[in-house]
């Protein structure tokens, strides 16, 4: 293609500061390997299916010369024969037995002869299609026995428990007895189709959950590798009891008898005082009823002689409630007024009342049994067995057996029943209980896939990418209307304006103003933004046609054009600054062509999406590498100001050991030291920066930006306004999907420009799209779910609907082995963005994430191709189906049947400032690995 050499890099290349790699990298695998699954494809079937089908083609070659032959014959015969083979010629046009079987005396020899060869064909089809239908119900049956063995294996046990305990019992019984002849047929495809679904998601699709993935980290060198270690040590476990639940118990402790003992007073953490007026933020504790979605407020009160005597009393940190009363009653106050001003105080959110353990404490449930021993009541003492318990399960959990997990986990919630009864509070809701206990597993073997060497000498791409995919990314509009809104307030040329003020005057907004400047709504600048963005589709598009026009494979790859993305990318505007910092979520293929990395998803850098499992992968002995001292010294190198946010918000998955070298702490919540690194929203204030048309967060303590950077996997949609509102200042991780996705937003917006309420599904057929040597998108077919035949059949594993869709896939040129997703478009939004509606879809979608998420289908697979007909049933008529071909392709993969695909994570970190992309890999030395 025009703009390339033949290796597919670029040919303009001008020396330039080039990024870095991080030097660390995570990976993750699947404990269970495809070949685990080889019995669930059936072989001999696939044979006699093949041979029935080239016997079909000989019998239908036979047809047309035995019909021309009758329709010559039929004139030469007697008017009262003729009836006799016309009947003849339409029951061979249709494919039956004829129904004149004497019929043949009045045919010449030769067509006699052709006559035989049909019949003789006819019947062997029929023989080889009978016989195909009785291999395929003994290979169904191996295959029952395959899935039960997979359903056996106690790692995938393990997983299978927490990810519902209900579905693990269902499956343990169906694989006890595959047979039962009690089962009913509905129940038992339900059972085969989740186990198989779990099966081929653990063995390809790796995703951090339980013992169904492992992973391990290490560093970005070529001579300190992994060293393979046998024995426990090989697998470290970690479980921890739901940060939700405990979030919840604990709360309800303010129900105990001398609870004001056990209870700490403290000051908001946001108090601001300028003069007589005080200023907070406040938020309902973690584990209220109202703390899951309920907004942030700020609080406005007066500078009074009581809260100057809290401040003075709560200076050096949280009292005892009942020490704090006592103080307040020494300083004048009756008990009664005491007692109520300090309420009254808590609702409002000046004081905040809770245990005062640190959020991110490495074992909670310890911490409050310590305290409730303290109190040394019968009742509390009740309580503290029960988080006692508690611990020990979770300490008991790592090694247990799956049986003896089970045991564990009904334990966990006895004892939550013991302490609803002891407390006298409501039982919490079921969905609180389904999942007590999360779990990660980690590995200390080396990755197999591992090629640094394809990503270095694809800097130069990555580079590129990273000046560009601003322009996709949602939060860039997010953050112009926010600075339109800032100037509209404050100025372009104010002072640093008090973070807390900022947030009061934007959670004062109705929802739909709210949603209007997240959305960019009437400032030129925003929808400058988007007008790049289509720029930058009708760029694409425009290179996607000629590739359709110049290749006679429209399958195959579509190479970008770089010097004519580099040009796009140096002529956007300073405000549209590159992702700096930058994680990519790469598989490599392993095959003998030329090797590729592809990209599965791009997202946040600065160590996010590595924090995780710093814990996890903590090393055995000290002198051994570790990726907490490889984070925390790398953030400290690149990004000295940033700065972390200590909130959990009762989800297990944003718990972390410290590792930036600042840290807020979020309204409500309680870090683990307080000192001159940890800051509060009263330490923040907001500026605007009119040069780049961007907000900065600066600390007030010295007047310096922060780089506000959350490590957490929170995505910011599933948070409260208020958090959503501090990632408005933090790198984002906003774009969704691969490339061609990006086609399909634009598609979005051009159809609601022209006044459509609903964008319709289009066949298309889309090339994979590199840029180098990167993939950032699979070739890919998408149709409406509508189009595809005999699903019905496939449900049923029938031979001849196995046979009639591999044959329609062929049609559709779409391969045996893909990815499926099933999409069922919204209708296209008539404007503005409703903040408090997006984060309900997000907690919706993520309950059917089964529907969305991709399949692996094998399309010789019946096993697969009942899953696949039953979610398109589920999806409904009006659904997408888009296929993704499977890259790398699943025999690449070992054949170890414990040992599932590979994905890793890398961070890149441009240089700055931003720099042009890097020379060409082969004229860069720094290009090897």
């Amino acid at each position: 293609m025009n703009g390339f050499q033949e290796n597919g890099s670029p040919r303009t290349a001008t020396p330039a500061r080039q990024g870095a790699f991080s030097p660390y990298y995570l990976y993750r695998r699947g404990t269970l390997g495809p070949a685990a699954l080889d019995g669930l494809t059936p072989v001999r079937t696939w044979t006699l299916l093949a041979e029935a089908e080239r016997t079909r083609q000989r019998r239908e070659e036979l047809r047309g010369r035995l019909e021309d032959a009758l329709h010559t014959a039929v004139p030469a015969l007697p008017a009262d024969r003729r009836r006799e083979l016309l009947r003849l010629r339409r029951d061979i046009h249709n494919d039956r037995v004829p129904g004149v079987p004497d019929a043949a005396r009045l045919l010449d020899p030769a067509t006699r002869e052709l006559l035989e060869e049909w019949l003789r064909q006819r019947a062997e089809g029929h023989r080889l299609q009978k016989e195909a239908e009785a291999a395929l119900a003994a290979e169904l049956d191996d295959g029952r026995r395959t899935l039960a063995a997979v359903a056996a294996g106690e790692l995938f046990q393990r997983g299978l428990q927490l990810s519902d305990e209900r579905t693990w019992r269902t499956v343990t019984e169906w694989a006890a007895d595959p047979f039962s002849p009690r089962r009913k047929p509905s129940k038992r495809r339900r059972a085969e189709n989740t186990l198989t679904s779990f099966a081929y998601r653990v063995a390809l699709k790796p995703s951090p959950f339980a013992s169904f993935t492992e992973i391990g980290a290490a560093p970005w060198t070529t001579d300190a590798a992994v060293v393979p270690v046998d024995g426990p040590r090989a697998r470290p476990v970690q479980a921890r009891l739901s940060a939700g639940l405990l979030s919840w118990m604990t709360y309800e402790l303010r129900r105990l008898d001398r609870a004001d003992e056990l209870m700490q007073i403290r000051l908001n953490h946001s108090l601001l005082v300028q003069g007589e007026k005080a200023m907070c933020v406040r938020r309902a504790p973690d584990g209220a009823p109202e703390a899951a979605y309920g907004a942030a407020q700020v609080v406005a009160a007066r500078d009074t002689g009581l809260l100057r005597l809290l401040r003075s009393l709560l200076a050096d940190g949280a009292r005892p409630e009942r020490e704090v009363r006592d103080r307040l009653t020494a300083a004048g106050l009756s008990p009664e007024a005491a007692a109520t001003a300090l309420d009254k105080l808590v609702r409002a959110g000046i004081c905040e009342r809770g245990l005062g353990i640190p959020d991110q404490h490495p074992r909670p449930a310890l911490a409050v049994a310590q305290r409730l021993r303290a109190l040394d009541t019968e009742q509390a003492g009740r309580c503290a067995v029960v988080f006692e318990q508690l611990q020990a399960a979770e300490d008991a959990f790592p090694a247990a057996p799956v049986r003896r997990r089970a045991d564990l986990l009904a334990g966990m919630r006895e004892q939550v029943a013991v302490f609803t009864d002891t407390v006298g509070c409501p039982a919490p809701a079921p969905e609180a209980l389904r999942s007590v206990v999360y779990e990660d597993v980690g590995t200390r073997r080396p990755a197999r896939t591992w090629r640094p060497e394809v990503l270095h000498a694809n800097r130069w791409a990555l580079e590129l990418f990273q000046r560009i995919v601003p322009v996709l990314d949602d939060a860039t509009v997010e953050k112009a209307g926010l600075y339109a809104f800032f100037v509209r307030h404050f100025g372009e040329d104010a002072d640093a304006v008090p973070f807390v003020e900022f947030y009061r005057r934007f959670a004062a907004l109705p929802p739909a103003e709210a949603s209007a400047v997240a959305s960019g709504v009437g400032d030129p600048h925003a929808d400058r933004i988007r007008a790049l963005r289509a720029g930058l589709a009708g760029l694409l598009r425009t290179q996607f046609h000629a590739h359709r026009a110049s290749e006679n494979d429209p399958h195959g790859e579509l190479r970008l054009d770089a010097d004519r993305l580099r040009g796009f990318a140096e002529r956007l505007p300073a405000e549209i600054a590159p992702w700096r910092s930058t994680a990519y979520r790469v598989q490599f293929t392993t095959g003998p062509e030329r090797p590729y990395a592809v990209v599965n998803g791009v997202t946040t850098g600065h160590g996010v999406f590595f924090s995780r499992f710093c814990d996890l992968l903590e090393p055995d002995a000290p002198h051994e590498w570790s990726l907490t001292e490889a984070l925390r010294g790398h953030i400290a190198r690149t990004t000295p100001r940033q700065c972390d946010i200590t909130a959990v918000l009762g989800l297990n998955f944003n718990l972390h050991p410290r590792l930036s070298p600042l840290e807020l702490v979020y309204p409500g919540s309680t870090a683990r030291t307080a000192d001159d690194t940890t800051l509060t929203l009263a330490d923040l204030a907001v500026r605007a920066e009119p040069d780049r048309r961007t907000l900065t967060l600066v600390s007030t303590r010295d007047g310096r930006p922060l780089d506000l950077v959350p490590l957490n996997f929170l995505y910011p949609a599933a948070a409260p306004v208020l958090y959503r509102l501090l990632c408005a200042f933090a790198p984002t991780r906003t774009y969704r999907g691969g490339l061609w996705d990006q086609l399909d937003r634009a598609d979005a917006v051009a159809g609601r420009a022209a006044g459509l309420t609903r964008v319709p599904a289009e066949p298309r057929t889309l090339p994979r799209a590199l840029l180098g040597d990167l993939v950032l998108d699979r070739a890919s077919w998408r149709l409406p779910a509508a189009d595809v035949p005999g699903l019905e059949g496939l449900e049923r594993q029938e031979a001849a609907a196995l046979a009639a869709f591999g044959d329609w896939l062929g049609r559709q040129g779409i391969p045996r082995h893909t990815f499926f997703r099933l999409t069922t478009p919204p209708p296209v939004p008539a404007g503005q963005r409703d903040l408090l509606a997006e984060t309900r879809q997000w907690a919706l979608e993520a309950r059917t994430a089964r529907l969305h998420k991709p399949h692996y289908l094998d399309a010789r697979n019946p096993f697969l191709l009942q899953v696949f007909a039953r979610r398109l049933a589920e999806a409904g008529p009006d659904a997408t189906v888009t296929f993704q071909e499977c890259l790398p392709h699943p025999a690449d993969l070992d054949d170890d049947p414990h040992t599932g695909a590979e994905e890793f994570f890398v961070e890149h970190t441009l240089a700055l400032p931003a720099p042009t992309p890097a020379r060409a890999p082969e004229e860069d030395p720094d290009a090897r690995p």
